[in-house]
C-alpha cells in the first residue's frame, strides 16, 4: 500500500527532434507516456504490402500494470522477458497475474530475428535431434518470458534489469539473400523507450524518467540485446532455479547423415549403370 505521495512539481514531459512522438517525461506517473506513446504508434502506423503488421520487444526487472498488459497483448507479435521470480505465496501471486498473457499472447516468430535463426526449444530437457527429412518449423517464442536466477536466501543472483520497449514491424519477402525462393520474414525496429520506471503500477507513484527515442544506431542494438535476451530466456516459472536457456541449436545425427549420402551415391551410381 502506497501511504504518502510526491508532489506534482516533479512531473513533466518536453518533446524533443524532429519527428512527433519523440518525448521525455520526468516525475510521477511516467508509465503513461510508455502507454500512451505505444497507443500514438499503433495508431499512427501504415503498412506496406509486405507488412506482417506491427510488433513489440521489451525487458523489465518486474511487469504488472495492466494498462501495459493489455498494450502488450493488443499486437500481432509481442515478446517481454523478465527477471525471474522467487517460489513464494507472494511471489506466486504476482506470476499468476501474468498466466494468462503468458499461454494466450500472441508471441513472437523466432525467425524474425537473426539471432534466433537455427534455434529450437528443447524437449524434455534436451535439444531436439535432426537427421535426414527432420522438419523443424521455426518456433514462435511466448509473449511472456524470464531469464536469469531465482534468488534463493539472502545470497543476491545477477537480474535483468532494463526498463525498455522497442516497436517496429514484420516484415516478410518471398526471396532469400541469394535470390531463391523463400519464405523470409524480419522485424525493423521504429522507435526505442527507455527509462528507470518497471512496467508496474506502483512505479506511477514513484519519481522516475522516460523518453521515446528513434536513433538508428539505439534502434540496431536494442533489437540485438533484446534478441539476446529472448534466445536466452525460459518459460514464465521454470523448475530450474539456475540459468538455464530453453532454445538451443539442435544436435545433429552425423551417423543417420552419412547413411543418407552413402545411399544416395549408391543410388545414384546404380542409375548410370
Amino acid at each position: 500500500m502506497v501511504t504518502g505521495s510526491f508532489p506534482s512539481h516533479f512531473d513533466g514531459s518536453v518533446p524533443f527532434g524532429s519527428k512527433e512522438g519523440l518525448r521525455a517525461y520526468f516525475g510521477r506517473n511516467v508509465l503513461n507516456g510508455l502507454v500512451g506513446g505505444i497507443d500514438g504508434y499503433l495508431s499512427g502506423q501504415r503498412h506496406g504490402p509486405r507488412s506482417l503488421g506491427p510488433a513489440m520487444l521489451g525487458g523489465f526487472m518486474w511487469l504488472d500494470d495492466q494498462e501495459l498488459l493489455d498494450r502488450i497483448s493488443a499486437f500481432p507479435a509481442s515478446c517481454v522477458v523478465i527477471t525471474k521470480q522467487q517460489r513464494g505465496k507472494y511471489q506466486q501471486a504476482r506470476l499468476d497475474k501474468l498466466k494468462l498473457l503468458a499461454e494466450q499472447g500472441p508471441g513472437f516468430p523466432a525467425g524474425a530475428l537473426p539471432e534466433l535463426s537455427g534455434m529450437y526449444f528443447r524437449e524434455n530437457g534436451q535439444a531436439p535431434v535432426v537427421g535426414p527429412g527432420t522438419h523443424l518449423p521455426s518456433p514462435r517464442v511466448p509473449t511472456l518470458r524470464t531469464i536469469g536466477y531465482r534468488k534463493d536466501g539472502k545470497d543476491l543472483v545477477p537480474i535483468l534489469h532494463t526498463k525498455m520497449v522497442l516497436l517496429g514491424e514484420l516484415w516478410w519477402h518471398d526471396e532469400d539473400p541469394l535470390g531463391g525462393a523463400a519464405d523470409v520474414i524480419g522485424f525493423r525496429p521504429v522507435r526505442l523507450w527507455l527509462g528507470s520506471a518497471n512496467g508496474t503500477t506502483s512505479s506511477r507513484s514513484n519519481l522516475e524518467f522516460g523518453l521515446w527515442l528513434d536513433d538508428p544506431t539505439l534502434l540496431r542494438e536494442a533489437k540485438r540485446f533484446l534478441a539476446e535476451v529472448i534466445r536466452h530466456s525460459e518459460g514464465l516459472d521454470p523448475d530450474g532455479s539456475h540459468f538455464e536457456p530453453e532454445l538451443t541449436e539442435p544436435h545433429y545425427d552425423d551417423d543417420a547423415f552419412a547413411e543418407y549420402l552413402g545411399q544416395r551415391f549408391r543410388d545414384e551410381g546404380e542409375s548410370l549403370c
